[in-house]
């Protein structure tokens, strides 16, 4: 193999890595955005009466 051919395969490898990592960071990512989702949506559904019940003392 000639420098050209092994500097090339070098640089799709680490193409082919990084792109790799990427899929899988996204994933991972996109995984744990799911597992919270319905918490943060109780949470904020919670804030929501604690606010409107404040608002009615009010008025």
């Amino acid at each position: 193999m000639d420098q050209y051919t092994k500097i090339l395969l070098t640089i799709i490898t680490v193409c082919v890595v990084v792109v790799t990592l990427i899929i899988v960071g996204s994933a991972i990512i996109h995984d744990h955005d799911d597992e919270h989702d319905g918490e943060y949506h109780e949470y904020m559904e919670h804030i929501i009466e604690r606010l409107e019940s404040i608002e009615e003392r009010l008025d």
